[in-house]
């Protein structure tokens, strides 16, 4: 496992939780913006980071195109995780 792989696959996780974040509260930003941000942020390149390793690991053997399908367990993983996480967020306050 290359640290390039590595880098890449929270890269794209880091960038889907972005856009997770942006779709989400682009019109009416939380008043804890920063705080969200970031764990948002975190949680999407550590779940980039799994998602890609797992399948990578799973279909290592048999996938022809190992890089495009770990690719999009990274993204898979960072928005099941990043999701997770601004959706269990805490409750905005109005």
């Amino acid at each position: 496992m290359t640290s390039t792989l590595m880098a890449l696959w929270a890269l794209t996780g880091g960038g889907l939780a972005t856009w997770l974040m942006m779709h989400i509260w682009l019109p009416d930003p939380p008043p804890d913006l920063y705080a969200r941000y970031f764990m948002i942020l975190i949680a999407g390149l550590i779940g980039g980071v799994v998602g890609g390793y797992l399948v990578h690991g799973a279909l290592a053997g048999s996938d022809p195109m190992p890089g495009i399908s770990s690719i999009v367990g990274a993204g898979g993983g960072a928005l099941i995780l990043s999701g997770a996480v601004a959706f269990l967020g805490a409750p905005r306050r109005t």
